[in-house]
């Protein structure tokens, strides 16, 4: 996959991709926009239809309907005259609209209630369907207020309009969230790729077929409004490695800063993370040309590291005390499960650190083991959509792997070329570790797929270099999970 430059127009100071200058002014986006809201209107029409029949009501309509009409309006708005970030959103909000009805009407079918997740009955309990709304004075502990509340707010609305009170209500505004959350995916992807449009509907469409997105936009979670903050703060990160300057810097700062804080109510341990995107950022930033300017901002932070010693020190006290009690729930949980979990107990959990990291990434890589685990009868639709995107992640893996390996043959041409990639490799591995180490949960690690679903665009699949190495990767991944497997079956046998 080799890089060159566009002909015409002046180069991004970032990556310029191998595209000709023809297919970039090619006038299908409009087209494709246009066939992508067809879809959208299937898809959120068939989704509306299940959701208003779970839950009895025909307010279902109205809700999608206003909040469609929203999302166009802020899409429009952040990225006015970009067809790629509005056919994400479209096909995003369209597809989690499709599958949140699917999951009400099974949910209610085999459980009898529109919601057959745990965290869903918990979170819609706390929210208030009439005044007096709940309030973070009111609310107790939660362990994630800051979802509540802004559902709570969107409730306090449908109220005021007087729509029927449901957990569709929550579910469509997750979809909604997610929808926002593609477009700044593919915003993300063009810092990188430019106008190169066939890469950017590469990530539009691997981001709405990514199975737990779908989850985060079908089921009432948190994860949603935890992928958005995450894929805000990868946005603004890698707009300032692509372009390094003061302004993209400090909204850098301000976004990740905001960010931060509203996940301290979000999910409280991974703000832990930010900290260290600081660190890899800084580190990124120095090793794309190391001058004496650079040393001198290397040097004036690890003073400021030193300076803020027993704050450093107490903030990785907490990273243990989470990993220790994050460790500590996920061998409880198992021990209480049946005897296809004794296995990653037995493989994964109890062993030393360093396997643990190898065993536990290839088991995130691979999950559920085997890959039909989760298609059962009885099954939750929480477990049925893990189980779709076991199959979508195996798939997909080797488009993300050739991206890994663009990233290192462009680090040996340029560095500064290079960075926004390497930061996304070391930023995928650094949380897919974080994961490793504290829940073991393939949940949790949906926060930070808009980074895998981007690398998953490098390599131009249309040139028969690419295509090549594509296939070898391939044939040597089935094989691995195919190995994975067998050896699944002779263990359980």
């Amino acid at each position: 996959m080799e890089f060159e430059k566009i002909s015409t127009g002046r180069l991004r100071q970032g990556i310029q991709w191998e595209r000709n200058t023809a297919e970039l002014r090619s006038p299908v986006t409009h087209h494709s926009l246009s066939a992508v809201a067809k879809w959208t209107i299937l898809l959120l029409l068939a989704g509306v239809g299940m959701q208003g029949y779970a839950n009895g009501t025909v307010d279902a309509l109205f809700v999608a309907l206003l909040l469609l009409v929203v999302g166009i309006m802020i899409v429009s708005l952040l990225f006015p005259g970009k067809d790629p970030e509005k056919r994400a959103f479209l096909l995003t909000y369209g597809v989690c609209m499709f599958v949140g009805g699917l999951a009400q009407c099974y949910s209610l079918a085999v459980f009898d209630n529109p919601q057959s997740t745990i965290d869903a009955f918990t979170y819609l309990k706390l929210i208030s369907p009439q005044p007096p709304f709940t309030t973070m004075a009111n609310m107790g502990l939660v362990n994630a207020p800051l979802a509540v509340l802004t559902w709570q707010q969107v409730y306090k609305l449908t109220w005021v309009l007087g729509f029927k009170f449901g957990p569709y209500t929550g579910v469509m505004f997750n979809a909604f969230v997610m929808g926002i959350t593609g477009s700044i995916t593919v915003r993300t992807a063009r810092e990188l790729f430019g106008n190169d449009m066939w890469r950017l509907k590469r990530v539009g469409l691997l981001f709405a077929l990514c199975g737990l997105f779908a989850l985060f936009g079908a089921v009432l979670l948190r994860d949603g409004y935890t992928t958005f903050f995450n894929s805000l703060v990868l946005w603004v990160i890698v707009r300032w490695l692509v372009q390094p300057s003061l302004r993209n810097l400090f909204f850098a700062l301000v976004i990740s800063g905001v960010s931060a804080y509203a996940m301290a109510f979000l999910r409280s341990e991974a703000v832990l993370l930010f900290g260290m995107y600081g660190l890899l950022v800084l580190s990124i930033w120095v090793f794309k040309r190391f001058d004496i300017s650079r040393l001198l901002a290397l040097l004036f932070a690890l003073f400021v590291i030193f300076s803020a010693g027993t704050s450093i020190a107490s903030y990785l006290q907490v990273s243990i005390n989470t990993q220790t009690r994050e460790m500590v729930s996920y061998a409880k949980l198992g021990s209480k499960t049946h005897d296809a979990d004794s296995l990653g107990m037995r493989f994964v959990v109890n062993q030393p650190l360093p396997i643990r990291l190898i065993m536990g990434s290839g088991t995130l890589a691979i999950n559920p083991i085997p890959l039909w685990a989760g298609l059962k009868e009885g099954a939750s639709d929480y477990t049925l959509i893990k189980a779709y995107h076991g199959i979508f992640q195996v798939l997909v893996l080797p488009l993300v792997f050739a991206g890994f390996l663009t990233g290192l043959r462009l680090l040996r041409r340029d560095r500064n070329q290079a960075a926004p990639l390497i930061f996304l490799v070391m930023y995928l591995l650094l949380n897919l570790a974080a994961v490793v180490l504290t829940s073991l949960e393939t949940r949790h690690i949906g926060q930070f797929l808009p980074a895998f679903i981007i690398l998953a665009a490098v390599p131009n699949t249309q040139e028969k270099r690419a295509q090549k190495e594509l296939g070898m990767i391939t044939w040597w991944w089935f094989a691995v999970v195919v190995l994975v497997h067998l050896t699944w079956a002779v263990i359980k046998g």
